[in-house]
């Protein structure tokens, strides 16, 4: 992966963030409303504009390639094999208690590039991606679709993985921002 500058020294909040944001903030349509700190997997691409942008300040190539370098490496939990009980009342244990953890993209699990890019828009093609191949969720699919985000995936599905790729300079820069605008007081959401 990159190699990431970070600023010693950064405070540190000493209670956990509140689950969720003081103010709801909401576009035009249902799926845009943003209610908890962290984004939800069911949020429309304006909702994903208004978590990354307003609650982190964080540009569009920014927000994808953070999103793409985690989503990359990421697993994520699977409703398959879960107990009945769980998926009639979906709890935090139960999601955390998964019986199945899938990889966003299965080529690149432990590598960090571009493979999500690529794969995201082989699957957007349709029939360019093998059953199992990918494991996409919501947001994942409004990036592709959306025309305006879209053109930040095709850039970086592009984009070769060296030190000086575009994906990489974004990433880096979202994830400083993150290190270093967060966790510094209670009171940020």
């Amino acid at each position: 992966g990159p190699s990431i500058r970070i600023r010693m020294g950064r405070p540190d909040a000493t209670t956990a963030d509140a689950e969720f944001l003081q103010r709801p903030l909401q576009a035009s349509t249902p799926r845009s409303l943003v209610t908890k700190t962290l984004p939800s997997a069911g949020l429309d691409s304006d909702g994903l504009r208004l978590y990354f942008g307003r609650v982190h300040h964080l540009t569009e190539p920014e927000w994808i390639a953070l999103t793409g370098g985690s989503h990359g490496l990421g697993r994520h939990v699977s409703l398959l094999g879960m107990p009945k009980d769980c998926l009639k009342n979906l709890t935090r244990s139960c999601l955390e208690d998964a019986p199945v953890l899938l990889p966003f993209v299965t080529e690149s699990v432990n590598r960090f590039d571009n493979t999500y890019f690529q794969a995201l828009l082989a699957w957007n093609a349709k029939n360019q991606i093998e059953l199992g191949q990918v494991a996409f969720i919501p947001t994942d699919v409004d990036m592709v679709v959306d025309p305006g985000l879209r053109r930040h995936v095709e850039r970086f599905a592009k984009d070769g993985i060296n030190d000086d790729s575009s994906f990489r300079r974004a990433f880096v820069r979202a994830y400083q921002k993150l290190v270093e605008t967060t966790a510094t007081t209670k009171e940020r959401y």
